[in-house]
């Protein structure tokens, strides 16, 4: 087997906080079962050469995957989406904060998100046409909450960037700023999907 090759694969996984968790366990428990082998046939040569290649290789292993982990750390993954019987009924994509570029300018009608991918060629961004705000809320500058927003209209995604429009706000002029905890994105024939992260703008009208 070809441990680089693996290394570098194993690099490009995106993975939960629970995944890395239930890897790491795995790989300990393998580790500490391999060396309690070595321990009880360590007066065998051979068997002891090739246990501990093989408790080296389940390290180098385990390394690999924590360095992938670090690595994607602030990477976004996919998530199933479990109805009431536990049957996974969707997937949704979270951690994508750095992922989409936010901007608000105002307009006469509301104000104008501006949302580009930062790297609109891969994976899920690349497969989306349109982009719309899944869930927001609009702040005054000391944290009150002036509007809770619901699902904005869908937007047409070109060049790896959408502006959606959030029309007919009723607001004093002043400061503000925008909270968006999801955009949600569109492909025909396929499923909305739920895009999570944190992104906040501050904006004037």
């Amino acid at each position: 087997m070809d441990y680089e090759k693996m290394k570098e694969s194993v690099k490009r996984i995106r993975m939960s906080d629970d995944m890395k968790t239930r890897i790491k366990n795995k790989c300990k428990s393998e580790t500490v079962q391999e060396m309690e082998d070595i321990a009880m046939k360590k007066n065998k040569v051979n068997g002891w050469s090739k246990k501990w290649a093989v408790a080296a290789a389940v390290a180098a292993l385990c390394l690999c995957f924590a360095v992938g982990a670090v690595a994607a750390g602030n990477s976004g993954y996919f998530k199933d989406v479990t109805d009431w019987t536990g049957a996974v009924a969707g997937t949704r994509y979270e951690q994508a904060t750095d992922e989409i570029e936010v901007s608000v300018a105002a307009a006469e009608d509301g104000i104008t998100v501006c949302a580009v991918f930062v790297n609109p060629d891969v994976f899920p961004y690349r497969e989306l046409d349109n982009l719309g705000i899944e869930s927001y809320k609009i702040v005054d500058m000391s944290g009150k909450t002036v509007i809770e927003g619901e699902r904005t209209d869908l937007s047409e995604i070109a060049d790896g960037k959408a502006e959606i429009k959030i029309a007919s706000i009723d607001m004093a002029d002043g400061e503000y700023k925008l909270v968006i905890n999801a955009f949600v994105g569109d492909k025909k024939a396929d499923q909305p999907l739920r895009i999570g992260g944190a992104w906040e703008c501050e904006f004037s009208i």
